[in-house]
């Protein structure tokens, strides 16, 4: 079946997991991350009919010279790739003092073993056409078109020849506000369908964790035990694409009270281009 997307059509999908597989998996993430904000899942619908596209690996579609130079050590076999300082402090509070002006902010309900909660992360999420929904524990994010004005410089400006290329295209916008060190994220994948996810970090650093998920092979337990820390700085950016998401979950957990950081804000911008089926 032929998809439809905003990029390049360059891999071959798996098929999905089977409805029970799925369930079980569902099952096991709820019991592993109670109380913890979960990342949202993208609900890859196609716009008229409905129908999934396969999740599997994506080819990498970043410009060659950026991933040589920005890849993660101790993820060299992965393609996450990090940028230290795309941009000033300056510029990076700027625009995080802008996009809090943001009228779409909102904290998403939860379900959390039958009961629902606010959720400690405020979110605003943008996509670049009606019809590209994303799900959210079970909800349905408040998904608002076109990006405002400066989300869409922004997304441009990654998106050049001399930044992460121009097979690059963005269908999609999060924004994940962090009011001081105690809100966080626990520990997720992200859904198969994205061929890259890109986060643009503005304000406090906070610290992000690979983790090598489990497989039933017993061959190298040391990888499989892998952990890998990067902290986010201010003007940052972070590549995910490839099978990271297959392999790995991430998280950004709280800060103690006694860091210095902890009474500082953290505005997060993560865009994606994710694949729908034509």
């Amino acid at each position: 079946m032929k998809r439809h997307h905003e990029g390049h059509d360059e891999a071959e999908q798996e098929r999905q997991p089977s409805k029970r597989a799925r369930a079980a998996a569902s099952t096991k993430r709820t019991k592993a991350g109670k109380g913890r904000d979960q990342e949202p899942v993208a609900n890859v619908l196609d716009v008229r009919n409905g129908t999934h596209v396969n999740a599997g690996y994506m080819a990498p579609v970043t410009r060659r010279d950026f991933i040589e130079a920005h890849r993660v050590s101790g993820l060299e076999d992965s393609e996450v790739y990090y940028m230290a300082r795309w941009i000033t402090r300056d510029q990076a509070e700027r625009w995080r003092k802008e996009l809090d002006e943001l009228p779409q902010w909102y904290r998403p309900t939860l379900k959390v073993y039958g009961r629902e909660i606010k959720q400690s992360r405020a979110i605003a999420a943008f996509s670049r056409e009606a019809g590209l929904p994303l799900k959210y524990s079970g909800h349905e994010v408040e998904m608002h078109c076109p990006f405002p004005p400066l989300l869409d410089e922004i997304a441009k400006r990654l998106c050049t020849k001399e930044m992460l290329g121009e097979e690059v295209r963005f269908n999609h916008a999060m924004l994940n506000r962090y009011d001081d060190g105690s809100v966080y994220i626990g520990k997720h994948s992200d859904n198969l369908e994205n061929q890259v996810i890109v986060t643009v970090s503005l304000g406090a650093e906070r610290t992000f964790t690979f983790e090598e998920k489990k497989v039933k092979s017993t061959v190298d337990k040391a990888r499989q035990s892998r952990k890998r820390s990067l902290v986010l700085e201010s003007g940052s950016v972070l590549v995910m694409q490839g099978d990271v998401q297959k392999r790995f979950t991430h998280e950004i957990a709280r800060e103690s009270k006694k860091s210095p950081i902890y009474s500082q804000p953290r505005t997060s911008i993560t865009f994606r281009q994710l694949v729908y089926e034509k």
